[in-house]
């Protein structure tokens, strides 16, 4: 949820991750990150499968890479 960061005050209200996961995944790793003071409260997690239909919403950085690095010698 990088491109939508709960923040402040919040209510109860439902979160949701659509991610694709490879067939030959062995795990699925979760947690969650607090920055700052405060608390997260967690209420029934669960992971569901759902067709093509749905998007994902997981952030694409695949388009932002290069295709080879650049300043190697860090003189810029």
């Amino acid at each position: 949820m990088s491109d939508r960061p709960i923040v402040g005050d919040s209510e109860w209200n439902h979160y949701f991750i659509v991610l694709d996961v490879p067939e030959n995944s062995a795990v699925i790793a979760f947690g969650v990150l607090l920055s700052g003071n405060g608390q997260v409260w967690i209420d029934e997690l669960k992971f569901e499968e759902v067709d093509d239909r749905i998007p994902t919403t997981n952030i694409d950085f695949t388009r932002d890479l290069l295709d080879e690095p650049t300043n190697l010698s860090f003189e810029e």
